[in-house]
C-alpha cells in the first residue's frame, strides 16, 4: 500500500482546523496549523521574481530557522513555527509552502523467497546484497560482466574511451574512498550535507559508486572508470529525518557549482517521518523540490540520471524527482533485458510516459567493503550504469551542453520507435550513443510546405568522433507513408543531398534517412513529411478571379518563383498576354526572362478584357504553365466617340469555376439623354430593368458604363450587372435571354445564356 493510503484518518482528526489551511499551504501541514506550538520543517515555495533574501528574512522574524536557500528550487527551507504559516503563505511571491520530504525505500519482500529470489530482489537497503558467484565469467569484467554488455559497454572501451575528461556527481549516502576496487577513481570533490558517521549507508553509495568508478580487471570494472568523480553525501541511513529532501537540493547545486557535466543519484523521496507522501496526483513534474532542483539543474546544461524506484509493477509507482521533465528516470533489466518485478513504473500524474530507459539492475556485481563485490538488485544500480554510458559518448564531445545527450540517450535506446511506461525507450545501447551522441536529427525540410522545387534534405548527426563517426547516410524519399513507392534512394558521405531534378508542383513527399558508423552502428530518422511542393510559379499581380480594372495601359506583371539549386537551375520564363476570349493570339509574347517582373513596351488596347500566363522553364526538359484567374482591363477614361453596347461577359453565366455569380454589361453613351437597359425573355416580356433603377438614373452623360466605379476593384460596375433574377427579385428559369440598350440615336440588343441560380 503507498504511504499516501495512510492520510485519511490524519486528515479526519485535523478537523476544523484542516478546513482553514490556506489554498497554497499543504493539507499535510493541518496538524502544525492545528497546534501553534509545533515547529514544521518546510519548504516555501516562491515566484521566480520573488527575492528570496527578503523571504527568508520573513521567516527569521517570524521566529523561524532559515536551513537552505535554494536558488534551483528558488524556495527556502526552514522550520517554522505552525502559528507563522499563514502568514508566511499570504506573503509576497509564495507560491505554496510544503513539508520537506525523506528519502523513501520499500520494504524488502520477504518471506518464502528462495535465496536466488532475494538476490533478484529489489535493494531495501545496502544488506540485501548477496555473495557474488565465485566463478568468473569474464576475463575483463568479472562475474557481472553481462550487465556491461547488455549496455554494449565493453565495445566504447575498445575504442580506448573510459570516459576522461567528464566530470560526474554521485549523490547518495557516502562512499568508501578506500575500497579496493574504487581507490584509484579519481575524485576531484567530496561534500557532506550530513555530517554525521553512517558506514552503514556508505556501503550503498560504495556499490552504486563502483558501477561507473571500479577498475579491476577480472572482478569489477565500472562503466566509465577514467571519468572525475564528486561525490555529496546528502543521505543519513540509521534514520528517517526530514532533511533529506534539502540535502539533496544542496548536492545538485553544490554539483553544478562544480561544473559535473552528469548527476547519478540512486535516490527517491515519497514519504514523510510523520506519515505523510507526495500524492499520485502531485508526481507531475511541478511539485516535488528534489524535482524542480532536477529540472533546474538539467535546464542549465547537466545530464541528471536518477533512480526510477522499487515499487512495481503496478503503474504510477513512481517517486520524486524521476517524476521531473528534463531528466533520465531509469528502470531496471535482468540479465535477459526483461524489465525487473519490482521496477517501478509510469506514468506521471500529468501522462508523461516514464521511465525514460531501463538497465542492468536485478543480481548486479557491486563491490563492497574491504575489497569483495555481492550482488544487489534495484534501479539503485541501474542508474550509475545508465550514466556511466552517457559519459562514455560525453566523453568524445567535451565543452557541448551535456543535456544534449539526453535526446541521443533515448534515440539509442532498444524501444525508441515505441516507448510505453514500463520499459520507457528501452535499454540504451553505449557505442550506438557514442556514434550518434545527440542522435540523428533532421534539419530541414520540416515544414509541411516546401520552399524550394529541389529541396536540400539535411540533418545533424552530432560530433562523435571519426573513429566511430557515421560515414554514410541514405536517404529515401518517396510518395506514400509506407515507402512502397519510392522516388529517389540514394547513399552519400555528407550531412546533406540535394535534389538533382525538381518536384511538380503539388506533389507530397515524404523521407526517411539511415545512418552507419565505421564500426556498424546505425541510426535511422523516422518518416517526415508529408512535404508539399510549391508551385514554381505564383503571380503577383493581375491575377484577382473577380477580375479587375487598371488605369495603366503598361502595367507590371510580376511573379514569384519558388527556390531552386543551381543546377539544374536557374528557371527561365516565356510571358505572354492574351484577349480573354481568344488566348490564341497573343498582345504579348516575350522569352526567355530571368526577372520576376516584366512591363510591356507598347500599351495595352483598352476596354479589351485580358488574361496573362507563365510558363517556367527548368532544362530542356522540365516545365510548368500558370495563367491568371481571372481576367484585367484597361480603363478608357476618354468621352466616346459612338454609343456602343458590348458583350455580355462571362457568357454564360454564372461562372462556377471562377466564383463568378454574375455577369456584367458594358455599354458607352457618345449622346447624353435619357437611357433604357433592359433584359427580355424570348418571347419578348420584361424580366429586369437595371437603367432606369434606383441605383442609376434614366438620363446618363457622355461616358463608360459598366466599367467599376473610381478605383473599385474588378471589371464590373456591380449596379449593372445581372443576377438572373426578376424586377422582383425572383431567379429565372435557365435559358436564353436577351438585353436591349435604347439611347439617343441607338438602339442594339444582344444575347446572354443564364445556366440557373448557383
Amino acid at each position: 500500500m503507498r504511504a499516501g493510503l495512510a492520510l485519511l484518518p490524519l486528515l479526519l482528526a485535523a478537523g476544523a482546523a484542516a478546513a482553514q489551511v490556506p489554498r497554497n499551504v499543504s493539507p499535510r501541514l493541518a496538524r502544525a496549523l492545528a497546534r501553534p506550538d509545533t515547529t514544521a520543517l518546510v519548504w516555501i515555495i516562491a515566484d521566480r521574481t520573488a527575492d528570496l533574501d527578503d523571504l527568508a528574512a520573513r521567516v527569521r522574524s517570524a521566529g523561524g530557522v532559515v536551513r537552505r536557500t535554494s536558488r534551483f528550487v528558488w524556495a527556502v527551507s526552514a522550520a517554522v513555527p505552525g502559528a507563522a504559516l499563514p502568514a508566511l503563505a499570504a506573503a509576497p511571491g509564495v507560491r505554496r509552502i510544503q513539508a520537506v520530504g525523506v528519502y523513501f525505500r520499500p520494504p524488502e519482500p520477504r518471506g518464502g523467497a528462495t535465496p536466488s529470489a532475494r538476490a533478484a530482489a529489489p535493494c531495501a537497503r545496502p544488506s540485501c546484497v548477496a555473495p557474488a558467484p565465485a566463478a568468473a565469467l569474464d576475463t575483463t569484467y568479472g562475474p557481472g560482466g553481462w550487465a556491461a554488455r547488455q549496455l554494449n559497454i565493453p565495445a566504447v572501451h575498445a575504442l580506448g574511451d573510459s570516459g576522461a575528461g567528464v566530470r560526474i556527481a554521485m549523490l547518495d549516502a557516502g562512499v568508501d574512498t578506500s575500497q579496493a576496487l574504487v581507490s584509484g577513481a579519481r575524485v576531484v570533490a567530496m561534500r557532506d550535507f550530513v555530517n554525521q558517521p553512517d558506514p552503514t549507508g556508505r556501503a550503498h553509495g560504495t556499490a552504486t559508486f563502483s558501477l561507473i568508478a571500479a577498475h579491476r580487471p577480472g572482478t569489477l570494472v565500472g562503466a566509465a572508470p577514467a571519468a572525475q568523480f564528486v561525490l555529496a553525501t546528502t543521505e543519513y541511513t540509521p534514520t528517517e529525518t526530514r532533511v533529506e529532501e534539502d540535502n539533496w537540493v544542496a548536492g545538485v547545486e553544490a554539483a553544478e557549482s562544480l561544473g559535473v557535466d552528469i548527476i547519478s543519484s540512486s535516490l527517491g523521496y515519497l514519504s514523510f517521518d510523520n506519515g505523510f507522501s507526495y500524492t499520485p496526483q502531485q508526481l507531475n513534474g511541478d511539485v516535488g523540490v528534489t524535482t524542480l532542483a532536477a529540472d533546474s539543474a538539467a535546464a542549465r546544461g547537466t545530464l541528471v540520471v536518477v533512480a526510477m524506484g522499487n515499487s512495481g509493477p503496478a503503474p504510477g509507482t513512481i517517486d520524486t524527482p524521476a517524476d521531473a521533465k528534463g531528466i533520465v528516470a531509469v528502470g531496471a533489466t535482468d540479465s535477459l533485458g526483461q524489465v525487473a518485478a519490482f521496477s517501478s513504473r509510469g506514468p506521471t500524474a500529468d501522462g508523461r510516459t516514464k521511465p525514460e530507459v531501463v538497465g542492468p539492475g536485478s543480481a548486479v556485481t557491486v563491490a563492497v567493503a574491504p575489497a569483495g563485490i555481492a550482488v544487489g538488485s534495484g534501479t539503485s544500480f541501474a542508474t550509475p550504469l545508465v550514466a556511466g554510458v552517457a559519459a562514455l559518448a560525453q566523453a568524445t564531445r567535451l565543452g557541448q551542453p551535456a543535456a544534449a545527450l539526453r535526446r541521443g540517450l533515448l534515440d539509442a535506446a532498444s524501444l525508441r520507435d515505441a516507448p510505453d511506461d514500463n520499459h520507457g525507450w528501452g535499454i540504451p545501447d553505449a557505442l550506438k550513443l557514442v556514434a550518434f551522441p545527440t542522435g540523428l536529427e533532421p534539419l530541414a525540410p520540416l515544414d509541411s510546405s516546401l520552399a524550394s522545387i529541389t529541396p536540400t534534405f539535411s540533418w545533424d548527426a552530432g560530433s562523435p568522433p571519426p573513429a566511430v563517426a557515421p560515414d554514410t547516410f541514405r536517404l529515401q524519399l518517396a510518395i506514400d507513408t509506407g515507402f512502397a513507392t519510392i522516388t529517389l534512394d540514394t547513399t552519400v558521405t555528407a550531412a546533406s543531398v540535394t535534389l538533382p531534378r525538381a518536384l511538380q508542383p503539388g506533389a507530397r513527399l515524404f523521407w526517411r534517412l539511415t545512418a552507419r558508423s565505421a564500426l556498424g552502428a546505425s541510426e535511422a530518422i523516422r518518416r517526415v513529411g508529408p512535404l508539399v511542393v510549391p508551385p514554381w510559379v505564383t503571380l503577383l499581380t493581375l491575377d484577382a478571379p473577380g477580375g479587375e480594372s487598371i488605369r495603366d495601359s503598361q502595367p507590371l506583371f510580376a511573379w514569384h518563383a519558388a527556390g531552386v539549386a543551381t543546377p539544374p537551375g536557374p528557371l527561365t520564363f516565356d510571358l505572354t498576354v492574351f484577349p480573354a476570349a481568344d488566348p490564341a493570339n497573343p498582345v504579348v509574347a516575350v522569352r526567355g526572362l530571368t526577372d520576376t517582373t516584366y512591363r510591356p513596351g507598347q500599351p495595352l488596347e483598352r476596354n479589351l478584357p485580358f488574361r496573362w500566363r507563365i510558363v517556367a522553364h527548368l532544362g530542356p526538359a522540365d516545365s510548368t504553365v500558370v495563367a491568371s484567374s481571372g481576367s484585367f482591363l484597361v480603363l478608357d477614361q476618354s468621352a466616346p466617340a459612338t454609343t456602343l453596347l458590348f458583350q455580355n461577359f462571362p457568357n454564360p453565366f454564372p461562372n462556377r469555376a471562377l466564383g463568378l455569380p454574375t455577369t456584367c454589361i458594358w455599354f458607352d453613351i457618345a449622346t447624353a439623354g435619357a437611357v433604357r437597359l433592359e433584359i427580355f425573355d424570348l418571347r419578348g416580356r420584361l424580366v429586369r430593368r437595371l437603367v432606369p433603377s434606383s441605383d442609376v438614373p434614366g438620363t446618363l452623360d457622355v461616358g463608360r458604363y459598366g466599367r467599376p466605379a473610381g478605383n473599385a476593384a474588378g471589371t464590373c460596375d456591380t449596379r449593372l450587372a445581372w443576377d438572373g433574377k426578376d424586377d422582383g427579385g425572383a431567379s429565372v428559369r435557365p435559358g436564353v435571354y436577351l438585353y436591349r440598350l435604347t439611347a439617343p440615336g441607338y438602339r442594339n440588343t444582344k444575347r446572354i445564356v443564364f445556366l440557373g441560380a448557383p
